[in-house]
C-alpha cells in the first residue's frame, strides 16, 4: 500500500486526518511553497486501503495505491 500526498497541491485542511480510521496521515511540521502546514503519512504499515483520505481530499492531492502483495494474484471469481 502506498499514500502519495502531492504537498504542492495540499492546503492543510486536515479532512484526510480527520477521516483516516487508523491515523495513518498526520500534520507535518513542514509548509508547502504557498505557506500551508501540509498532512504526511506517518503509519503506512497501518493504512487497510479504505481511500476515505484520497475520497475526501478537496483538491485531489491524495491517491492511494493499492499494491499487488508479492506472491499472491488477485483474480476474479466468476459464478457458471
Amino acid at each position: 500500500m502506498k499514500v502519495y500526498i502531492d504537498e504542492t497541491i495540499c492546503k492543510g485542511c486536515g479532512l484526510c486526518i480527520y477521516y483516516c480510521p487508523k491515523a495513518v496521515i498526520h500534520f507535518s511540521k513542514r509548509r508547502n511553497n504557498k505557506g500551508y502546514i501540509v498532512a504526511e503519512v506517518e503509519k503506512i504499515e497501518d493504512c487497510i486501503g479504505c481511500k476515505l483520505c484520497e475520497t475526501c481530499c478537496p483538491d485531489l492531492a491524495i491517491f492511494v495505491d493499492k499494491e499487488e502483495v508479492k506472491g499472491k494474484k488477485h483474480t476474479k471469481s466468476s459464478k457458471i
